[in-house]
């Protein structure tokens, strides 16, 4: 833009400094009336103002051709650049072409790219559904693999129950042979019975002992069987055997597994009493009765069991049997374990027993009587009874007899 302008304005002088010198010399042409090539001097004025104008319009196209590039190239390069823009229309023509090609090809490649998304798209729903049927397999097998651990485990429990059914049936046919045996003993029992000696009559207590809590079922087994042989060998002496091997008790194998179980579940002290559980004959097994009772303590020495007051007189016997048997029924509702044969709960000495009858007996009105322990009493008992008589005084009508 700035030598632009440079050029405008030495053009601009140059001319103006041209056509002044050519307007003076014009003008002294003029005044002196020259003649040029023999014209008159106004033919020669105006050659002379031709002349300045060419010579300002080839100043101004050499200042411009010095100047301009494309002056030089307009005026001296024409062809060249005729040549060269054929060239270019040529090479623009063949770019041209060129493009269309490109373009077609981009058409071309844009239809096959529509062509493979759609494929893609296809596919990648093939795939989706591919996937919904291998997530409905998964399922279907993770269900089937559910319901084969549900039906093994079913198996495994069916197996169990099966298993213990053999063994139930094991024991009931061991259990069933048991009966069997004592069945033929009882005939054989009963054939005897008339001839044979009974020396313990059914629910007679045969042996006790008291086990203590926390056993284990090892232990439980062994604490049976050691209460067992005892009691074998108690009788073995009752029937005067000397040989102490020979088993002549017999307790039914589910009694013994009943047993052990409370043995071994026990939290306290147990009682295990060994019942008969028919007449024992002489010469005849002696089929016993395994009992499991809890091992309490019941009384302390001294406690009174029952008191009551009764007349004294002739009926001191029926009266004092009757007291007894309230004490009886008292010590067993309390937790004593009372004996399997009699029912009674404890003892009391013969002589204790005549001569608190006696007392009574001589005794002309009302008798307090109290049946106390003597010393400490388990469940297991028996109970020791010791009596206490006390006559009652005697009041007038005005006054009151004491409460008791």
């Amino acid at each position: 833009m700035l030598v632009g302008v440079k050029i405008l304005v030495i053009i601009a002088l140059m001319g103006g400094l041209i056509a002044y010198m050519g307007d003076k010399l014009g003008t002294k042409v003029g005044k002196r009336r020259m003649s040029l090539f023999g014209l008159r001097p106004k033919h020669t004025s105006i050659i002379v103002t031709i002349v300045t104008g060419l010579l300002v319009a080839a100043a101004t196209v050499g200042v411009l051709t010095i100047t301009s590039q494309s002056v030089r190239t307009a005026l001296f390069g024409m062809d060249q650049l005729r040549a060269d823009m054929k060239q270019l229309n040529d090479e623009v023509a063949a770019k041209t072409q060129e493009l269309i090609r490109g373009q077609a090809l981009l058409e071309q490649n844009k239809q096959e790219l529509a062509e493979r998304m759609a494929e893609i798209e296809q596919i990648r729903k093939e795939v989706d559904a591919t996937k919904a049927e291998l997530a409905s397999a998964q399922a279907a097998k993770d269900a089937t693999a559910a319901e084969l651990a549900t039906l093994q485990a079913s198996y495994d429990e069916v197996s169990k129950k099966l298993a213990d059914l053999e063994a139930t049936r094991a024991k009931m046919e061991a259990h069933i042979k048991d009966l069997q045996a004592t069945q033929e003993q009882l005939q054989n029992g009963i054939i005897h019975l008339r001839e044979g000696t009974i020396l313990f009559q059914v629910d007679q207590l045969l042996a006790q002992a008291v086990v203590r809590p926390g056993l284990s079922e090892e232990d439980s087994q062994a604490a049976i069987k050691n209460i067992i042989d005892d009691t074998n060998k108690l009788v073995l002496h009752r029937l005067g055997i000397e040989d102490q091997g020979q088993a002549v008790v017999y307790v039914d194998r589910q009694n013994i597994e009943v047993a052990t179980q409370k043995l071994n579940s026990a939290k306290t002290p147990m009682v295990v009493q060994v019942v008969a559980a028919g007449n024992i004959i002489a010469g005849e097994p002696a089929v016993a009765v395994i009992q499991v009772y809890p091992q309490q303590f019941i009384y302390k020495n001294g406690e009174v069991i029952h008191s009551a007051v009764m007349d004294g007189g002739p009926n001191a016997q029926s009266a004092m049997l009757q007291f007894l048997k309230q004490v009886n029924e008292k010590a067993r509702a309390k937790g004593i374990i009372p004996d399997s044969l009699s029912g009674d709960i404890g003892t009391i000495p013969g002589d204790d027993l005549f001569t608190a009858i006696r007392r009574v007996a001589t005794i002309h009105g009302k008798v307090h009587v109290e049946a106390y322990v003597d010393g400490d009493t388990y469940s297991s008992g028996p109970v020791h009874l010791k009596l206490r008589i006390t006559q009652m005084p005697v009041f007038n009508d005005k006054a009151k007899m004491p409460a008791y």
